[in-house]
């Protein structure tokens, strides 16, 4: 007689299933998720459809969600009918100066306000807070004629300086700084490091992450600039991307439909671009400063 040293097999446990009950709110919160995308996504999508339509189906009633034909020449006509090269380079140029302004004045304001004690400091900071709340809208017309007694209207200067100060960046940059620790700084500062030397060689290297977060935001800020851009220049050689589009909206704009989405798109591919590659680390850097 043998013995058997097998053990004996034991049934495997059967799986219990979720209840539906349990599954709503995932389903519910994907149905909201694409809800929103559809939401969000979808009049890009159907302007950059439009934009290689012709401009009969552009008009169609019905419309058509693919174009019949694609007119990729939509694009090319754009730049006959109008100097969209020339106003994209002014939408470069005014974009990444007022970017770099800002980002300059911004981060040495507010490591000012974060780490050096001078008087009345909460106080001015706090009038700077307060001047955040007052919309573009009160402040445009001293502005305006400040340039215009400047002579800046039409000029690029007029289009820069005054998008400089950022009250924003400022802020961002105080409270990074502010919850920054200080032991490095206060080592540097033992070792007769100037107050110009710590915040070159050890402040402003340790803030590149918001650097180049604000950088981006600051970037589609200037891009889209649309209403100060619009009052500040009149003549069509200082002319940025989104002026060009209301001019080519008023002279194009009911026949050539399909011209008028070509450059919205033209205009927004960028942003868009610049948004999609960066927004993780733009979301990062403001929660992380803003603790």
């Amino acid at each position: 007689m043998t013995l058997s040293l097998e053990r004996p097999r034991t049934a495997a446990p059967a799986r219990r299933r979720k209840p539906l009950s349990a599954s709503v709110p995932g389903i519910l919160r994907h149905a909201v998720l694409i809800v929103a995308t559809v939401l969000f996504f979808g009049p890009f999508v159907w302007m950059v459809l439009v934009s290689f339509k012709s401009a009969q189906e552009a008009l169609a009633v019905p419309p058509t969600f693919l174009p019949t034909e694609w007119h990729v020449d939509n694009y090319t006509r754009l730049f006959e009918i109008a100097p969209f090269g020339r106003f994209y380079l002014n939408t470069v140029v005014v974009a990444v100066l007022s970017t770099l302004g800002q980002v300059v004045t911004s981060l040495m304001a507010g490591y000012a306000f974060a780490r050096l004690k001078f008087r009345g400091s909460n106080v001015i900071f706090v009038i700077l807070l307060g001047a955040l709340m007052v919309p573009f809208e009160v402040v445009f017309t001293p502005l305006i004629s400040l340039l215009s007694s400047l002579g800046w209207l039409n000029s690029y200067q007029g289009l820069i300086v005054p998008n400089i100060p950022s009250i924003l960046g400022v802020f961002l940059f105080r409270q990074f700084f502010s919850n920054f620790p200080s032991e490095i700084e206060d080592a540097t500062r033992i070792d007769g490091a100037t107050v110009w030397q710590r915040f070159r060689l050890i402040m402003a290297p340790m803030a590149t992450p918001m650097i180049g977060s604000f950088a981006i935001l600051s970037f589609v800020y200037n891009w889209n600039n649309f209403f100060f851009q619009f009052i500040a220049v009149n003549r069509t050689e200082f002319f940025t991307v989104q002026i060009g589009l209301t001019l080519l909206q008023s002279q194009e704009g009911a026949s050539n439909f399909n011209l008028l989405m070509a450059g919205s798109t033209l205009a927004v591919i960028p942003v868009l671009i610049v948004f999609l590659l960066f927004q993780n680390q733009i979301v990062k850097a403001i929660s992380g400063g803003l603790r």
